[in-house]
């Protein structure tokens, strides 16, 4: 196979160089205290984007790259992305809930009204424990969302979508590099289909679980295992340079994700004993110190910010039941035949290298003694992409073993090439069919954010007391959300304040009591009929409404 970058891994490297030069220049310009630039950022990441479009070596005269190819790309991405414009729609906002999505949500409210990240002791009354966090994602929605002439909130899902979207685009081409040309772009279509199997570890993560940078992160490890692999095949400093620019967005983004293909880098230099030593450094100097240097930049003066490895939270344990058992059987299956082939050796690298930090992790947790070893389990979240790539190994010696026996019981001149790939092609189609049925058939629950509630807090901001507000909405995390991310309040009330209360029903009574703040954000379709009777609306938005208690004009502690 040859060593030069097809122009689809081309454009998927443009587009994360694009993406982290995004993250980065928002990034340098607050550190360097000046007020953060949408456009600029914008210009910053289309230039960079169309450099790395420039770098790319031109085919040899007379050459062609293969159509299905592309189709095949194509084909994955826009499928993945159609399901994940499904899952969102019609509002398109951050589906899940729970305090982690408030608290991120919080966090890119905070870029948008201010320009630049927290940095103050006063800023962390406002983003409460991620005034250390490491920004990419919340950039990355911040702008995106000034793009649009919107807000961070309602680029937040896209950012998300595009970044998985993207991230399905680059284990396509990590399987088509494994796999061979031949069979190379149905069976990576294939693969894309795999990673439906673990449903929690892949849609769940965001539209569940609420792991939003997490998420972003994701894509660019990735591209880092994309890196891996193209270098693996033919060592370059272009090759380097991806796995650098991709490492620096994991390390901005969600920093936990950096060490496995660190290290299986690492070991890839140091078993390719027939490319010259000299050569073997640069690369490894061209791969490692854009990443030391952006490590370097975002710990001066946040040493704490490496307690991140010892964060707790809410994360589930692994199961054969959230992988399926196909997933799982394909994968063993992969990993076996990867053992004696070279394309398949950066992959396994990889997935031991997720391993060994898994088993570190762990043993942090038992040192630390906190409740559970929450980066531990959150390692399945990457190794699902090469678990699912090495079932594309799978799927492509099962597919050669079927046209083999269909060779030995037809006429070969009835068999030819373009039949094959067509039958392959048939079978993707009905995988995503029957991927698409799935989904289409999954009960989605009441979103925790809508439209509606959004336009009534922000209403609530402009015209009420934002601290002497009442919640009358079903879901708590509806109420978290609108006190903290919408209405601007901060994470810890200040001494002598009640603390704020986000149960529904005992909201309700405090209403009909009249022990609560006058002013209530209220879902009209829910409210029992005495809290209607009781209330006058000020102003209504769908379903949701803005009103206060008759016969009270001032706020009043409870």
């Amino acid at each position: 196979m040859s060593g030069l970058w097809t122009r689809e891994e081309t454009a998927a490297a443009s587009l994360i160089t694009g993406l982290v030069a995004a993250v980065l220049s928002a990034y340098l310009l607050d550190r360097l205290g000046v007020r953060i630039a949408p456009l600029l950022v914008l210009f910053v990441a289309m230039a960079s984007g169309a450099a790395t479009l420039a770098w790319r070596p031109r085919l040899p005269r007379g050459a062609r790259a293969p159509l299905d190819d592309l189709t095949g790309f194509a084909a994955s991405v826009l499928g993945v992305l159609a399901a994940l414009v499904w899952i969102g729609w019609p509002e398109l906002l951050p589906p899940g809930g729970g305090s982690d999505l408030t608290h991120h949500l919080q966090f890119i409210d905070f870029i948008d009204r201010h320009g630049r990240l927290a940095h103050a002791a006063e800023d962390s009354a406002l983003v409460g424990n991620l005034i250390n966090y490491t920004p990419g994602s919340h950039l990355l929605a911040s702008m995106g969302g000034a793009w649009m002439r919107s807000d961070g909130l309602h680029a937040a899902y896209p950012v998300v979508a595009l970044s998985v979207t993207v991230k399905a685009g680059l284990l396509f081409l990590v399987v088509w590099r494994m796999v061979g040309p031949q069979f190379g772009a149905p069976i990576a279509a294939a693969s894309v289909l795999l990673l439906f199997l673990p449903y929690d570890y892949f849609i769940g993560s965001f539209a569940e679980f609420s792991f939003l940078p997490q998420v972003v992160s994701e894509t660019f490890a990735v591209a880092m295992w994309l890196a891996l692999v193209l270098w693996d095949e033919r060592p370059s400093l272009r090759a380097a340079a991806l796995f650098a620019t991709a490492g620096v967005g994991v390390f901005l983004t969600w920093p936990v994700w950096i060490g496995p293909p660190v290290l299986a880098l690492l070991v890839l230099v140091v078993m390719r004993g027939d490319v010259p030593r000299l050569d073997r450094l640069r690369c490894l100097v061209g791969a490692l110190g854009p990443i030391g240097l952006a490590a370097t930049l975002h710990a001066a003066g946040r040493v704490e910010s490496f307690a991140i490895i010892q964060s707790g939270g809410s994360a589930f344990w692994p199961s054969a039941s959230r992988f399926g058992w196909p997933f799982l059987l394909l994968f063993a299956a992969g990993a076996v035949l990867a053992v004696g082939r070279r394309s398949g050796r950066a992959t396994m690298l990889l997935l031991a290298a997720l391993a060994a930090q898994t088993l570190v992790l762990l043993v942090v947790w038992r040192v630390s003694g906190a409740d559970s070893p929450y980066m531990a389990l959150k390692m399945p979240h990457l190794a699902i992409h090469p678990m699912a790539g090495l079932g594309g190994l799978a799927l492509s010696s099962a597919f050669g073993g079927l046209v083999r026996l269909v060779e030995s019981l037809v006429p070969s001149p009835w068999l030819t090439p373009a039949r094959v790939k067509g039958a392959a092609w048939l079978i993707v189609a009905a995988g995503f069919g029957w991927t698409a049925s799935n989904l289409a058939a999954m009960s989605r629950p009441a979103p925790a954010i809508t439209e509606s509630a959004y336009r009534a807090g922000i209403w609530a901001r402009e015209h009420a007391q934002r601290d002497c507000i009442e919640y009358l909405v079903p879901q708590d995390s509806t109420s978290y959300w609108l006190h903290l991310a919408v209405l601007g309040n901060p994470s810890l009330p200040a001494p002598g304040t009640p603390e704020p209360v986000y149960v529904y029903r005992d909201a309700v009574s405090r209403w009909i009591t009249g022990t609560s703040y006058p002013v209530a954000i209220a879902d009209l379709s829910v409210i029992p009929r005495e809290v209607r009777e009781d209330m006058d609306v000020l102003a209504r938005f769908g379903h949701i409404a803005v009103g206060r208690r008759r016969g009270t004009t001032a706020c009043s502690g409870r």
